[in-house]
């Protein structure tokens, strides 16, 4: 079986495959990273692959080196698809195992990924299985944030599914212009994809996909373990 753990700045999100099958994933805080490992014992692990933007306990390298063999994906690591950023070395690992793990549930179409986590990131890899980029921009929570903490009398709101398009008071307004704009952004720039790549595939992820999977009108494949697949894909190409 393999082994996949992603380490980032707030969770450890770890996924075992049998194969192409996940059969366990979860995602932990720093405070519950010894009862993940635990429950990760009770599987035949034979090699890992870990990813991570915020360094890895001592106690994970240890329990690791058990394990069979282990990869640390980097810019060097070799992949299972062409890698045409201009600038590799600057290129967020989550992006390119989201790139990855997109291409191995469509590999023959092109696929654009839309990952609605803390930024909201669109990344695309063609139908010749070459990742080209995308665009990053500020996330959901972040917009509402930004309207709370850089204004002097702004509230700080959650979002609502389905806002009027004309808010009639300041929190229908805020609604409107974060979530409204949020939806029109990717539309937007879904369409644009599409006027260059028309048979192109969707596929959502990330903390904030299932908020705006039902609202988008664009068909779309909702993928909540994109990157622990991508991880696999990259580790299985390793072998």
């Amino acid at each position: 079986m393999n082994l996949v753990i992603d380490i980032g700045n707030t969770l450890l999100k770890a996924g075992v495959f049998d194969g192409d099958e996940l059969v366990f994933a979860e995602a932990v805080t720093s405070d519950d990273q010894l009862r993940l490992v635990a429950k990760l014992e009770q599987y035949p692990v034979q090699q890992s692959i870990l990813s991570s933007v915020a360094g890895v306990p001592v106690f994970l390298y240890i329990w690791l080196e058990g394990k069979g063999n282990c990869y640390f994906f980097d810019e060097n690591t070799p992949l299972p698809i062409v890698n045409a950023y201009k600038t590799p070395q600057t290129l967020g690992r989550d992006r390119l195992a989201n790139a990855c793990g997109a291409k191995q549930l469509f590999p023959n179409d092109s696929v654009l990924v839309i990952d609605a986590g803390t930024c909201l990131k669109l990344d695309l890899v063609t139908e010749e299985n070459e990742y080209l980029g995308g665009s990053i921009g500020p996330g959901l929570a972040m917009r509402f944030r930004a309207l709370h903490t850089d204004t002097a009398q702004l509230p700080l709101l959650e979002p609502v599914d389905f806002p009027e398009l004309i808010g009639r008071d300041t929190f229908g307004s805020i609604q409107s212009g974060v979530v409204n704009g949020m939806l029109a952004e990717i539309e937007g720039l879904v369409a644009q994809y599409q006027q260059i790549y028309p048979r192109l595939m969707l596929v959502i992820t990330g903390g904030d996909a299932p908020f705006f999977l039902n609202q988008l009108k664009s068909r779309i494949f909702a993928a909540p373990n994109l990157t622990l697949t991508g991880l696999n894909t990259i580790l299985q190409h390793q072998l």
